[in-house]
């Protein structure tokens, strides 16, 4: 299951939780995704995942694409 954490830039951050054949334990990982990068990348650590999360962000407020996107109204 995914659960969307936060989204700004066109960057989003969401946990995926997977629940294990028992469904009593499962495991969490942080999923980056944004539209500069090529692809999703992962992580275990929610501090690791929200500090890379910010500097996407920046990254991507820094990107003429981007930035016209959002003058658009394309991404948020």
């Amino acid at each position: 299951m995914k659960t969307l954490i936060k989204s700004q830039a066109g960057v989003r951050l969401e946990r995926v939780e997977r629940l294990s054949a028992g469904q009593k334990g499962g495991s969490q990982t942080y999923r980056l995704s944004t539209l500069r990068m090529n692809g999703p990348r992962t992580f275990a650590d929610p501090d690791a995942a929200e500090e890379a999360f910010d500097i996407e962000v920046i990254a991507a407020l820094t990107d003429p694409v981007i930035i016209d996107m959002q003058r658009r109204g394309l991404i948020d």
